[in-house]
């Protein structure tokens, strides 16, 4: 897909891998939706991508709550046009073994990093069907493959989402609309840093190597579907 004058939805734009995603497609010469919970970061990043001379749109909100999700879809496509990239990379973190985690918190994992994708996803999904070209790129985690102790909510929210990823996959597909699943390691993030959980920053991946890697994945062919890809420290 050329990216010159799209338009991409980012979710969590305002800091980590999705402000590392707004600048690398906004490089591309994309339009930026950016959508996230706090304003002053999204209108930080949206400063950050002037020098780009692209169009951005400033959408704060909770991908976890059906109305917000409509609202901030409808003013994105107001401002700038249709959706054709959604890049669903909101999430949050908690750790507890499950005797000790609290169930709202649990109830909130998934909120975020699951149903929020779930209600993306469905509100993009029939503008790109109906025009027969777009792309769903979902920010899962390693995590999602394989489990560790205190992962309780987490890994069942990126589990989650792979099943979600691929079943949407399926009903996509048919109407020429992609579907991608990207599994990072650690990165260096805020959420990572925040997390209590063991890592080097000096060897930890960047959010724009996962920036760089989203933007490659959607600039394939769109006879090509990119189902997944593990992206991994090169020496942990």
């Amino acid at each position: 897909m050329d990216l010159k004058d799209r338009v991409v939805l980012i979710t969590g734009a305002g800091r980590g891998i999705g402000r590392a995603l707004a600048r690398a497609f906004a490089a591309e010469g994309a339009h930026v939706a950016l959508m996230g919970r706090t304003k002053k970061n999204l209108v930080e990043v949206q400063k950050e991508l002037k020098p780009f001379g692209v169009k951005t749109a400033v959408l704060p909100g909770d991908v976890a709550d059906e109305g917000t999700v409509s609202r901030c879809v409808a003013a994105a496509e107001q401002a700038l046009g249709p959706v054709d990239v959604l890049v669903n990379n909101a999430g949050i973190f908690a750790s507890a073994p499950v005797d000790h985690l609290d169930a709202l918190v649990f109830d909130r994992v998934l909120a975020v990093n699951l149903r929020g994708p779930f209600l993306m996803s469905r509100a993009v999904l029939p503008g790109m069907k109906s025009r027969r070209r777009g792309h769903i790129v979902n920010i899962s985690s390693t995590a999602g493959k394989r489990g560790f102790a205190g992962g309780t909510a987490y890994c069942a929210s990126k589990f989650g989402l792979v099943g979600l990823s691929e079943a949407m996959r399926y009903d996509a597909r048919t109407h020429d609309v992609r579907v991608t699943t990207v599994f990072p390691s650690t990165v260096a993030t805020d959420l990572v840093r925040e997390s209590g959980l063991n890592f080097d920053p000096a060897r930890a991946i960047l959010p724009d190597d996962i920036a760089n890697t989203v933007v490659g994945l959607v600039k394939m062919e769109d006879r090509a579907l990119p189902t997944s890809v593990e992206i991994w420290q090169t020496n942990p």
